[in-house]
């Protein structure tokens, strides 16, 4: 399997998309400005934030042309302080303003629906790239100052030390020790954290440098580019000969508001006096934290990047190596050090340049090779995230990766104990698309989407997501049998949330063909109003018959189901000891053709019980869901039925009901090849004459999120505390997120 993906880097000026093939970069590097408060004081920050992820959705449509299928798959290195998952901590440094709880990968995931996102911090992005080099700190020196530590030694997930989010190292922001700020008042500091310009303008005065995230004196006051720059406008208006006699004065014409990164470097290139003593106020308390942390970890190496110390070059640079040889002591870590090692601290890499983009690149493919599944632990009733190895697939393997899922009554029952199934991986229903095709299995290729079917036609036993791993990791390694016994289904178009359902449409498929091979039913009650019980009624009605009644247990079900347009509210009643009485007023006493019960919890054999009397005589009753193994359906004239023979063989057997009537009952478990055929050409039907599959998906979740989803459901059959009746899985979310009315229902 080859890694087509799009990585983009957020800069304070500048942001750059590549595309990429195994994690490394490919083909041209896209540029343009970011939109900024800096060139755009006058905008507001929110129309500026939708103006960059524009501009970053039309360039990967873009680069997707000339990559096809790459925009699937999209790391983001972002420069401000933001979780793993693409929460924003602290935009300050990109937007002068926090913008906490900016949520990055929603701001994509609308313009690029499908698409899978994920986000780094830029410093943590570009460490990846520089992962060859094993254990190291990596400081950026831009438009503000960070740090992350890498350490090749361990788990991927764990090699950037920056906790679970990867936002630690914003040490650019911390305050420094016995700095500036704390002779003076509390709240002139408050006023100028708050950007009081009289209150700035004092510190100026007293030469106290400050932070656009509010601090006063943090190391980002003196070592960014912005820092570095305030400070030289600091010095210049205090000391305005030597500066007018300066390479910097002569660079700005003089005046201290000219002052930018550019004439720093040309100034600092002439082994400029004044601009040599500028850098070197900005660099010394870097070179101090930098060996505060080698010493802290016991690292060795320290490498450099940052648009702004590369782009001041050399000077800048020398201006560090001299600062920690003068702060270097050799005691504690350094002790032992020679004269090598200290010159092999510092490395000034000759690619900074790249290094977000190039590390994201190189993070997102890893992050591909890792395969995260949700795994219920034998005998208890939690489900945990567990990540291991990309599995490998072999000569008589197919490698599916999982679009969407499905959680389903039959996951949350065995999640709950009520069915003793104990398959490790939980789930039945997914889409997929096949990934990588041993060479010796035929009937599939890669990139064909897919569901699969989870029985196994040949053994009733064996089921995907029962007895065997299901479909809740990203990344399915089947063998061959599953594709030679058909339970590999094609699918058509693009990937569809709505595909989940084609399996438990499979089985309503099946039942009514049953139904129908004995009676062809005029009218029909359904006994339950879950996700089956709903697609009974719908699909009812798509085959024309004539009144199809639903009766359910709960009123918010009942209101549910009127509210999604499935049945109108006069053939919605109440499953409780009258309904019996009201199936047969509203069908003139003769009860109904057909009766399918459809419920959860074991109930199935005291529903028909009360229900008897609703069928009408030579009717047909169909056990479709809550009949345990084990138990019998009490008939006249013998000693009851075997629910699950009748279920496990898909038979007609004629009864005589305890009313004295005719009847026949039939039952399934599951769909077969046929009837998933016919379940896909159902759900991509399109037009007025189509089930609304769509209205059955209440909620989207991650896979991170599905823990506490299903834990919520089992426990209240709601999720955030709204009703929920299929939950998709949908693996393009990252981080914890749990949405109501997807796109595709709204």
């Amino acid at each position: 399997m080859t890694g087509r993906g799009l990585v983009v880097d957020v800069g304070g000026t500048t942001t750059r998309l590549s595309a990429h093939r195994d994690g490394v970069l490919t083909g041209t590097t896209l540029r343009c400005a970011t939109p900024s408060p800096r060139t755009a004081p006058d905008t507001d920050v929110a129309r500026l934030r939708d103006a960059l992820f524009d501009q970053i959705a039309d360039h990967v449509l873009r680069l997707d042309r000339q990559h096809p299928g790459s925009a699937e798959d999209i790391g983001v290195s972002f420069g401000a302080v933001v979780g793993r998952h693409g929460i924003v901590r602290d935009a300050s440094v990109l937007w002068l303003e926090p913008s906490y709880g900016f949520d990055v990968v929603r701001a994509l995931t609308d313009r690029l629906p499908g698409a899978r996102i994920r986000v780094l911090n830029d410093v943590a992005a570009a460490a990846w790239h520089y992962r060859h080099l094993g254990r190291f700190v990596l400081a950026t020196v831009s438009t503000g100052v960070a740090f992350k530590v890498y350490d090749a030694g361990l788990p991927a997930e764990h090699r950037v030390l920056a906790g679970p989010e990867l936002t630690g190292g914003e040490s650019g922001h911390t305050v420094l020790a016995s700095g500036p700020g704390e002779r003076l008042p509390s709240d002139l500091l408050r006023a100028a954290a708050a950007a009081d310009p009289e209150a700035r303008a004092h510190l100026e005065r007293l030469g106290v440098p400050w932070c656009e995230c509010g601090a006063v004196g943090d190391l980002c006051a003196y070592a960014s580019g912005p820092g570095m720059i305030r400070i030289a406008g600091m010095e210049a208006r205090r000391h305005p000969s030597a500066f007018r006699d300066s390479a910097l004065g002569r660079e700005t014409r003089g005046d201290p508001t000219r002052i930018d990164a550019s004439a720093l470097a040309r100034a600092a290139a002439t082994e400029d006096a004044f601009t040599a003593g500028i850098l070197h106020r900005g660099t010394r308390p870097l070179a101090a934290r930098l060996l505060q942390l080698c010493g802290d970890l016991g690292l060795r190496r320290a490498v450099v990047v940052g648009g702004f110390a590369h782009g001041v070059g050399e000077p800048w640079f020398t201006a560090l190596r001299r600062d920690l040889a003068e702060l270097a002591v050799p005691a504690g870590w350094f002790r032992d050090w020679t004269a090598a090692d200290w010159d092999d601290l510092l490395h000034i890499p000759d690619d900074a340049d790249v290094a977000p983009l190039a590390g994201m690149a190189a993070y997102t493919h890893d992050q591909r090779q890792q395969n995260r599944m949700i795994v219920k632990p034998v005998n208890e009733h939690r489900l945990i995230m567990r990540t291991t190895e990309r599995p490998v697939c072999g000569a008589e393997h197919v490698l599916l990766r999982t679009r969407y899922a499905g959680i389903c009554g039959t996951d949350l029952q065995i999640l709950s104990g009520e069915r003793s199934c104990e398959p490790g991986v939980l789930g039945h229903e997914c889409v997929a698309e096949v990934v990588e095709v041993g060479r010796d299995v035929e009937g599939v290729k890669e990139g064909d989407l897919v569901t699969v079917n989870p029985n196994n036609p040949r053994d009733d036993d064996d089921k995907l997501g029962h007895n065997r791993p299901g479909v809740f990791g990203e990344l399915l390694s089947f063998d061959a049998g599953l594709v030679r016994r058909g339970q590999v289904v094609p699918l058509t178009g693009a990937a569809d949330p709505r595909a989940v359902l084609i399996e438990p449409l499979a089985s309503v498929v099946r039942a009514h063909d049953l139904i129908a091979s004995v009676r062809p039913p005029d009218s029909l009650l359904v006994v339950g109003a879950g996700t089956a019980g709903l697609l009974h009624a719908m699909l009812a009605r798509r085959r024309g018959v004539r009144s199809v009644l639903l009766a359910t247990r709960s009123a918010r079900t009942r209101r549910q189901a009127v509210a999604l347009g499935i049945c109108p509210a006069s053939q919605v009643i109440a499953l409780d000891g009258r309904s019996a009485d009201a199936v047969r007023r509203s069908t003139g006493d003769g009860g109904v053709d057909a009766m399918v019960v459809a419920v959860g919890g074991g109930v199935g054999p005291d529903v028909v019980e009360a229900l008897w009397p609703a069928l009408a005589d030579g009717g047909v009753l169909h056990m479709f869901g809550g009949f345990p193994a084990g138990r019998t359906l009490t008939v006249q004239g013998g000693d009851g039925v075997d629910v699950s023979a009748v279920r496990a063989a898909a038979r007609a057997q004629e009864v005589t009901a305890p009313t004295g009537r005719r009847a026949t009952l039939t039952g399934n478990r599951g769909g077969r090849a046929d009837d998933f055929r016919t379940a896909v050409t159902l759900c991509e039907e399109r037009g007025p004459s189509a089930m609304a599959l769509d209205r059955l998906i209440t909620h989207t979740v991650s896979l991170e999120a599905v823990p506490d989803a299903a834990a919520e459901l089992l426990a209240t059959g709601t999720l955030h505390a709204t009703p929920a009746l299929r939950v998709v899985i949908d693996f393009a979310l990252t981080g914890h997120v749990v949405r109501k009315e997807p796109p595709w229902n709204r």
